[in-house]
């Protein structure tokens, strides 16, 4: 992951879910939920879901422009 995006991640990586990268944002203190950032190198479907912490699934809400999108 390129040095300037290191700081978005709360572990300081990138992760694989799926076809897609996903930088975990925000997780709280149980990792029942959380948020980030993901990587589609082709635009998502309405029903595509990517694991944002141990217990919860989100779905890109927001285009953010160059395949990047939020996940909540």
């Amino acid at each position: 992951m390129p040095w300037r995006l290191t700081y978005l991640s709360i572990d300081g990586q990138a992760h694989r879910r799926g076809g897609a990268l996903y930088l975990p944002v925000w997780q709280d203190w149980r990792a029942e939920s959380g948020v980030g950032l993901a990587y589609f190198p082709t635009s998502p479907n309405p029903d595509t879901l990517i694991a944002t912490a141990s217990g919860d699934m989100g779905h890109p809400v927001r285009y953010l422009g160059d395949g990047w999108w939020w996940v909540a």
